[in-house]
């Protein structure tokens, strides 16, 4: 064969190579772009559900400062809670319907300054839908549930509290510098469920 024709054989050949590497990056680098565009959205989508939630479930006003003669007199705040040390989640939660297909997960990693403690983990819905399903049913076994933040809610009954933390990628969630739920596949949303002490 001549020279010249393995020569210009050899340089298609690299050109073709170069320019499927080229393609490969920028596909990978569309595809990463996409997933961090969908991953907003699911954080977003799941910040204004439970926004939508704690605006329905906020506590009414509490009462202002009212005059006694001279003297001005603030309402009381409420006693701060304190679990009882016979008291765990599956007994405050008895009776609840875990929506969405969530199952206990037995492999968790320890949280400091916690009470009993559980969590649930489901891959059949996302956060933003489990989350607020979850709180529903807290609701319905008689719960006040409130917002403390986007992945945080409080829910108390008469004398039962409990914290509840949703984890919208529960393989990737942390507790100090450990993963916190290591056998859930990715993708699964987590339901982490406590007593504060």
């Amino acid at each position: 064969m001549d020279p010249k024709v393995v020569l210009v054989l050899t340089w298609i050949l690299a050109a073709l190579v170069v320019a499927a590497y080229i393609w490969f990056v920028v596909w990978r680098y569309r595809v990463e772009q996409r997933k961090k565009a969908a991953d907003d959205v699911t954080d977003t989508a799941m910040s204004d559900a439970i926004a939508r939630t704690a605006q329905r479930m906020a506590p009414p006003p509490t009462s202002s400062p009212t005059a006694v003669g001279s003297a001005v007199v603030a309402p009381t705040p409420p006693p701060p809670f304190a679990a009882s040390p016979e008291a765990t989640v599956a007994g405050v939660l008895a009776g609840i319907a875990l929506p969405h297909d969530l199952v206990p997960l037995t492999t968790i990693a320890p949280r400091p300054a916690v009470g009993d403690r559980v969590a649930f983990w489901t891959d059949r819905a996302p956060a933003e839908i489990v989350g607020p399903a979850f709180a529903a049913e807290l609701e319905r076994l008689g719960y006040k549930v409130i917002a403390l933040d986007e992945r945080t809610l409080s829910a108390q009954r008469e004398s039962d509290r409990v914290l509840v933390m949703i984890h919208p990628e529960g393989n990737q969630a942390t507790i100090g510098d450990q993963l916190a739920f290591s056998s859930v596949p990715e993708g699964a949303v987590v339901i982490e469920v406590w007593l504060p002490v």
